[in-house]
């Protein structure tokens, strides 16, 4: 089936947010499990353990390409069978042995134990009453949702209940909520801030430990990064604390200004402050990036990379010169499509493996933006490839210098030698 827009007939099909993969089909979605590793992976101060197979544990070591501490049961068949809730109690106790400093722990239910029926809240009980320690149950067996966006909702459904009632910070303060400080973006949006005299509590969950979400409420404001996972997150700490949001975002030159100004009205802060940082870095940011501009322009784009980063990354790619002649998600809600939708030629959502390689073929874009997994595909067919989440050593792509960092990204891609090899 085509789908006929502003770019002629395309091989894709223009589907919508929400529906479940088709049977059959070659997704690059992931499970609820993964989903949920990813946003609880990086919390420090606590033992995280997988409760099934060990291939579930080697799944969930990774967290946005670096190793995360995963302790894990390796349940085989006789556990199975027979109920694998003695070893656990021992793989917990053990845990704990090891990393005697924990808070606490998130313990991840898996499909397997999902399907025995494993009673993992009651053994959590149990251990706290041993240990002292908070147990969090993480109840995200793979098969319980359409993708890992549901593994993001039981995640911070899964933190709500550690946060406490604190005093407020003496000085102006704020909690940076689904960030997930991706090659160190946090420290960039830090650094602004502190600029302006606003001090960041914790980040979550990209730079956080068990004892800050404990205490997120000591804050005066929250700062909500994406929407798409963490806004229920956000709106209950407002309904439970009376902590208010903002929808932020520190992609792209215009996203930042307007970010910084709405913190600065938020907070009570000089407005000759914010203009100031703000002039002062937009001026250094152009002087970096001026020379680059003629190479960007007219170019054009296709993005396939989670519907969180296509508006924000649609919005810096409009600014540079490119023109998005497409996007799609691997997931994403009918909020992350709104938003990206001013800056694409079209938006749809899960697509196959063949509809992709059908697109680049008709669209032959200049530069393809994809995740990790995806790249070489495109790759492979010659086409100038960006992929995300980027590596530490291209650093952070959020707030000035991160427009910096993503040009040079840009430069060195669409400069590489290897592309010259495709006209042989």
């Amino acid at each position: 089936m085509r789908s006929c827009g502003n770019y002629g007939c395309m091989p894709l099909r223009i589907k919508p947010c929400g529906l479940a993969s088709e049977p059959g089909g070659m997704t690059q979605r992931s499970c609820v499990y993964f989903g949920a590793r990813y946003v609880l992976g990086p919390i420090r101060e606590a033992v995280h353990l997988v409760h099934g197979p060990v291939g579930c544990g080697y799944y969930g070591a990774m967290v946005r390409g670096e190793a995360k501490d995963l302790f894990g049961t390796a349940l085989t068949a006789g556990e199975i069978i027979f109920g694998g809730l003695d070893k656990l109690r021992k793989a917990l106790h053990e845990a704990f042995a090891l990393r005697p400093s924990a808070r606490g722990a998130f313990l991840y239910a898996t499909c397997t134990t999902g399907l025995i029926g494993e009673d993992l809240a009651g053994l959590a009980r149990e251990i706290e009453r041993e240990s002292g320690r908070r147990i969090v149950v993480v109840d995200c067996p793979g098969f319980s949702g359409k993708s890992q966006a549901g593994g993001h909702a039981v995640a911070y459904r899964s933190l709500l209940n550690l946060v406490r009632p604190f005093s407020k910070a003496e000085h102006p303060t704020v909690n940076l909520i689904g960030e997930y400080n991706v090659a160190g973006e946090a420290r960039e949006i830090k650094r602004l801030l502190e600029k302006l005299g606003v001090k960041v509590h914790t980040v979550l969950t990209g730079d956080t430990r068990f004892s800050e979400i404990e205490r997120l409420s000591r804050a005066h404001l929250n700062l909500l990064f994406c929407g798409s996972t963490a806004r229920e997150f956000a709106s209950a700490l407002k309904e439970r604390f009376g902590l208010p949001y903002l929808k932020v975002s520190f992609y792209g030159l215009s996203a930042v200004g307007a970010s910084l100004r709405k913190v600065g009205e938020a907070l009570g802060l000089s407005s000759d402050k914010v203009e100031d940082l703000i002039r002062e870095e937009e001026t250094r940011t152009f002087r970096e990036i001026r020379s680059w501009l003629k190479l960007f322009s007219g170019k054009r784009v296709l993005v396939v990379l989670g519907a969180g980063r296509l508006g924000p990354l649609g919005r810096m790619l409009r600014e540079l010169g490119f023109e998005v002649i497409g996007a799609a998600s691997v997931f994403g809600s009918s909020e992350d499509h709104q938003e990206a939708a001013p800056f694409s030629g079209f938006l749809t959502d899960d697509p196959g493996d063949d509809e992709f390689e059908r697109a680049l073929s008709m669209l032959k874009p200049d530069l393809v933006i994809t995740n990790a997994r995806e790249q070489w595909r495109a790759v492979k067919l010659g086409f100038p490839t960006l992929s995300f989440p980027q590596e530490r050593r291209r650093g952070p792509y959020t707030g000035y210098q991160g427009f910096v960092n993503f040009v040079y990204s840009l430069v060195r891609v669409l400069r590489a030698p290897v592309w010259r090899l495709k006209a042989l």
